[in-house]
């Protein structure tokens, strides 16, 4: 979890996400930081951007991903 890791050692982080388009194909790349501000850098782009709302206290798989 880098945000973790970020906020342990008080640095800033980010990180670049490079993927595609599920219905048309179009390559895209969000960049996002320690904030959760997300940047999408392809122009016209307008990708959906959600953060789950995980109680990981009660999170009994091995990650978030197999939980849905």
């Amino acid at each position: 979890m880098p945000f973790v890791q970020g906020q342990l050692r008080s640095e800033p982080l980010s990180f670049a996400i490079e993927t595609e388009c599920a219905h048309c194909g179009q390559p895209l790349r969000l960049e996002i930081d320690s904030q959760l501000r997300v940047q999408v850098v392809e122009e016209g782009a307008d990708p959906l951007v959600f953060v789950p709302l995980v109680d990981f206290d009660k999170l009994k798989d091995p990650s978030i991903i197999d939980a849905f």
